[in-house]
């Protein structure tokens, strides 16, 4: 290892096993951080009419949010290892803060579309670091327990979002989601400033470095195959999430609150996929379970476009449709990672998990702009792009000798 290696490996000795304070604050600021992708979602219908635009602008406020998301993590690495986890985390999720205040005053839709850009990448900070400082801080049974409480929390998250979103739009109005993420962004950031002790800093601020390190693990060929396999698979997922609500709401009449009920059905199907990836894990490997995952989404999108062709969508057989597909994607997303993290040394763990949030939000934002632009009157190629994303992410699952994960 050189010393430019060294010095961002090295850090301050962390306590080990702290209190419950912690996980508490590190679960606050990814809440915050997921809500701000889909707490806002039941709203989107109506933001043409509240700002005088078309559907397509309103549609850019969430996938230039992904973008934000995207881009943030190149930052947050070198940044971390100069300053600290603790300073970068706690101003990132300060700032997160303030660009949510800066979404619930926006004047114009223009001015929210770039407030949403800002809020995405100052949220990525979260998804970098609060795993990162979860496994430096605990060890044996509590770091199991806190991982898997982190785990359960971060999965639910997707389904109260919606929920509480659209109660907070019919009480009050849309501009209430951003007030409600100001809070819980502002409350996160004084946490992890008061209970988590400083780790890490006082590494040189080297962007060559990190680079260098980006661009060995660009050359690993089954880190790039599972790494954009979940990157498509998320774009199915988001090109789904941006049109959803007016699917449920416009085209079925479904009132605004109750959209998350709808939505956080299909997020119970994917906590039975990632339950079944758990319990069967010493019987079937990782790469059986990712391939098993990699069917069902495709078999979710290809019978949401059988449904379009044949006329016959209707707010339960889209469920259907969108439960199989939420039941491959809590496989793949129990296993890939496994499959994607054997095949790097350790020490590249930390620049792999940037690499992965990043494929994660790009993946997001693919998905967003493109159901952006090809949604029209009927949600038929809406399904085909669905369907497409998925294909190739399945191409890419199957397109290979299963790697080998003796090392983990």
């Amino acid at each position: 290892m050189s010393r430019a290696d060294h010095s961002i490996t090295k850090s301050a000795k962390l306590p080990q096993n702290p209190g419950w304070q912690v996980p508490a604050a590190l679960i606050l600021a990814m809440w915050a951080s997921i809500l701000s992708t889909d707490l806002y979602t039941p709203s989107l219908p109506d933001l043409d009419d509240v700002f005088g635009t078309t559907d397509r602008a309103v549609k850019l406020t969430m996938s230039v949010n992904f973008i934000g998301y995207a881009l943030g993590p190149f930052l947050v690495g070198p940044l971390a290892d100069h300053y600290g986890r603790r300073r970068v985390l706690a101003i990132g999720m300060a700032l997160f803060a303030l660009a949510s205040v800066l979404c619930a005053v926006a004047p114009s839709i223009w001015v929210l579309i770039v407030a949403r850009g800002i809020q995405g990448a100052t949220g990525s900070v979260s998804s970098v670091l609060c795993v990162v400082l979860i496994r430096d801080m605990f060890r044996g049974p509590a770091a199991v327990k806190v991982l898997s409480f982190y785990g359960a929390s971060i999965g639910l998250a997707p389904a109260v979002g919606p929920l509480l979103g659209g109660v907070l739009h019919v009480w009050f109005g849309w501009w209430s989601n951003f007030i409600l993420l100001f809070i819980l962004g502002a409350i996160s950031a004084l946490m992890i400033w008061a209970v988590i002790p400083e780790g890490g800093g006082g590494a040189p601020f080297n962007f060559r470095l990190s680079f260098r390190r980006y661009r060995r693990l660009l050359k690993n060929t089954i880190f790039l195959r599972f790494a954009v396999a979940l990157g498509l698979i998320f774009a199915v997922l988001f090109a789904f999430i941006t049109i959803g609500p007016y699917l449920f709401i416009e085209r079925f009449g479904v009132a605004t609150e109750e959209y998350g009920l709808y939505y956080g059905l299909s997020v119970i199907a994917y906590i039975l996929g990632a339950t079944f990836a758990n319990r069967s894990a010493e019987r079937i490997s990782p790469f059986d379970i990712t391939k098993l995952g990699a069917v069902f989404g495709v078999a979710g999108a290809l019978t949401f476009l059988g449904l379009n062709i044949a006329d016959m969508l209707t707010t339960t057989t889209m469920l259907v449709a969108m439960s199989l597909f939420s039941l491959g994607l809590g496989m793949l997303f129990a296993a890939a990672p496994i499959l994607m993290f054997a095949s790097i040394p350790t020490a590249l763990g930390a620049t792999a998990g940037v690499l992965f949030s990043i494929g994660q939000s790009a993946g997001a934002a693919l998905g967003a702009a493109s159901a952006a632009i090809f949604h029209g009157e009927t949600p038929l190629f809406l399904a085909v792009v669905m369907l497409g994303y998925a294909v190739f992410a399945s191409v890419l699952v199957f397109a290979g000798e299963e790697p080998k994960t003796e090392q983990l």
